[in-house]
């Protein structure tokens, strides 16, 4: 029995030291994983016109590339937002169109750029009438990199012009910070600066409030001098509306009192006043979807302001003035009886602009 215990003893050892070296085998065999890099790419746009861009990819982190793709965008004149990020294993196509289009273009992220071209390409032809965008820029992360992931996409931000009878709008707030030719337009960033251009009849603009948060929404607010600056303050093939092309808007709608609704945007215009007055939301079936964006006061008031007025005074100009020299120019607003009517006021304020066809 002894012999037997002994014999089982030295098994029991022997199973053991087998089994320790086959797992020290196994262990030996196994490779170590590499972990897998996130690389992160952007899109930046001018979104007023689509004519200034710049991408990144193959970033370390998301806040790079989209430093990055702004950078890029902005220094070729634009006034840049980011529109696109992704990341991992993919390329993002952009295209857009030159000339008389406007704010046509689109983008899109697929896993190879044909693929994402496609998106962009469809994208952009929702907003140029079925025009084919001739100019075509893309980016790709490295293959080594994760899964593609979209992080961020503006499409469903932006909207296309809108055909009214014989014309073409633009559906959003002009929000350019430089003329055509690339010069920068003078930013009034608080009130005193706007004192100063309402007093010195400079060509500038500002954000209502003096807040830059407002200008995803609402654009800028120009004086009537960058209106009508000879850099021109519409990008190619557009331009900022006289006031015959207004009131031929206002006819088309169905004139004054039937106008108004059709014009105005679903939200914002039912909040009273001061006065205790409210336009009543409008149901936007124009597609202008005119907003509540205040104005700029100027130099009428002894010293410019810049603040959101009361609902029933929201401004866009037209390029028209009543009389050479004069210091006064036609615009857009809504009165007291919710009625969009073409009038006059001084040049110095602030107003928001859109643009029509040429």
């Amino acid at each position: 029995m002894k012999i037997n215990k002994l014999l089982l003893m030295a098994v029991l050892v022997q199973l053991v030291t087998t089994s320790n070296l086959i797992a020290q085998v196994k262990k030996s065999a196994t490779k170590t994983a590499v972990p897998v890099k996130t690389k992160y790419g952007a899109l930046a746009i001018d979104r007023s016109n689509g004519f200034y861009y710049g991408f990144s990819f193959d970033q370390p982190n998301l806040a790079e590339a989209e430093k990055k793709a702004v950078d890029e965008c902005n220094k070729r004149g634009g006034s840049c937002s980011i529109v696109l990020t992704y990341s991992g294993t993919g390329c993002a196509a952009y295209r857009t169109i030159n000339g008389n289009v406007g704010t046509a273009f689109g983008w899109g992220i697929a896993k190879t750029k044909e693929e994402a071209d496609a998106i962009a390409t469809k994208e952009c032809l929702k907003r140029s009438g079925g025009i084919q965008p001739t100019n075509f820029v893309w980016s790709c992360n490295v293959a080594q990199a994760a899964p593609l992931k979209e992080i961020y996409n503006a499409s469903p931000e932006i909207t296309g012009p809108v055909k009214i009878g014989n014309q073409v709008w633009t559906s959003t707030n002009l929000n350019v910070s430089t003329y055509r030719n690339g010069d920068q337009i003078y930013y009034a960033a608080n009130q005193k600066e706007w004192e100063k251009v309402s007093r010195e009849k400079i060509p500038a603009y500002c954000y209502l409030n003096f807040d830059s948060s407002n200008e995803k929404k609402y654009g800028k607010l120009y004086n009537f001098y960058a209106v009508t600056d000879r850099r021109g303050l519409a990008p190619a093939g557009w331009h900022v509306p006289s006031s015959n092309e207004f009131l031929t808007l206002i006819a088309t709608l169905g004139g004054e009192k039937l106008a108004g609704k059709k014009m105005r945007g679903t939200t914002g215009w039912d909040v009273k006043d001061s006065y205790k007055f409210a336009h009543g939301n409008g149901d936007n079936s124009s597609g202008l979807n005119l907003l509540t964006n205040g104005s700029a006061g100027g130099d009428e008031y002894g010293g410019g302001q810049s603040f959101k007025y009361g609902v029933w005074l929201s401004y866009w100009w037209s390029s028209s003035t009543k009389s050479s020299g004069d210091s006064f120019a036609y615009y857009l607003d809504f009165n007291k009886y919710s009625e969009p009517r073409v009038t006059d006021y001084s040049k110095t304020t602030g107003a928001a602009v859109r643009l029509v066809k040429d």
